[in-house]
């Protein structure tokens, strides 16, 4: 049984970076005896051939090893943060679009919380987009359906659900206003060809991910979302992944809380050193014009 969950593990790794520690080989062995119950397959070596034999059911594996938690305005600062970068960008901007990027969304609450969050601070409609990607095609579904039960509004504030959304049963459905402002779209960030063509972004919000990734995998993710801001981008993370920005040429904001990080500016020429006292030379003669 272990060789065969080390190897669905390295699998699972190469297909999306994931880092068997950080979840345990337990979750990983659940996953597969879940999926082989829904094959019909009794026999796990039979389940392993099936993988290989069939694309299809490494998605089907993948959806569940990854279990998204996650609700509206979690952690409170991160939107905060980009309430007033928003504000400030809608101050000097001259009709410009302040593109936004959750990565990866999950079920949705993340990008519906950063659209919602760029309405309150006065940005209009026509001014703001906010792509929402996620390698899970069911959470996406979820995303599109934007329909979401008691939990999703865990620690949000009183009105903010009467707002933005409508009772529908014992459900909640966000208003159509918000949702078109989201563009939800399937995609793996370890994959190369990620959002190859888009323009870059202004905002990212990348939280809660690269920790279960491993160093290299690490490296690998944020050389991916340093390519997809723009220079001035600034990127969100979770709080235990604050560290790790500032090991790779990010610097912090120091809004409270927030976890924001810009790219470091490049270093500054150090100036040369003095050359030994010589004969003086006449300069070369300038190029012809």
């Amino acid at each position: 049984m272990g060789g065969l969950i080390d190897e669905v593990a390295a699998l699972l790794k190469r297909s999306f970076g994931l880092d068997a520690a950080s979840i345990g080989s337990s979750a990983i062995e659940r996953a597969v005896q879940q999926r082989a119950t829904s094959c019909g397959l009794a026999d796990l070596e039979l389940y392993w051939q099936h993988l290989h034999k069939a694309p299809a059911e490494l998605q089907e594996l993948i959806e569940a090893v990854v279990v998204p938690e996650t609700w509206f305005l979690r952690d409170r600062e991160s939107f905060a943060a980009l309430g007033q970068l928003a504000g400030e960008w809608l101050r000097r901007s001259a009709g410009g679009v302040l593109r936004l990027l959750s990565l990866p969304c999950s079920t949705g609450e993340e990008p519906y919380s950063m659209a919602i969050t760029l309405l309150e601070a006065g940005v209009p409609v026509r001014q703001f987009t906010v792509d929402a990607v996620d390698i899970s095609s069911q959470s996406l579904e979820l995303a599109r359906r934007a329909e979401y039960g008691r939990n999703a509004f865990r620690g949000t504030e009183p009105g903010f659900r009467e707002r933005y959304f409508s009772g529908v049963e014992d459900r909640w459905r966000l208003n159509d206003a918000v949702r078109r402002q989201v563009r939800c779209r399937q995609g793996n960030l370890l994959g190369g060809d990620l959002l190859q063509g888009e323009p870059a972004y202004d905002i990212v919000f990348c939280r809660n991910v690269l920790i279960y990734f491993d160093r290299a995998t690490q490296q690998q993710a944020l050389a991916v979302i340093a390519r997809l801001l723009k220079p001035e981008g600034v990127v969100f993370v979770g709080p235990s992944e604050a560290a790790l920005l500032l090991r790779h040429d990010f610097q912090s904001l120091k809004l409270p809380l927030s976890f924001a990080f810009r790219r470091a500016a490049a270093p500054a020429i150090a100036p040369a050193r003095p050359a030994a006292t010589r004969k003086a030379v006449a300069p070369p003669a300038a190029p012809p014009r």
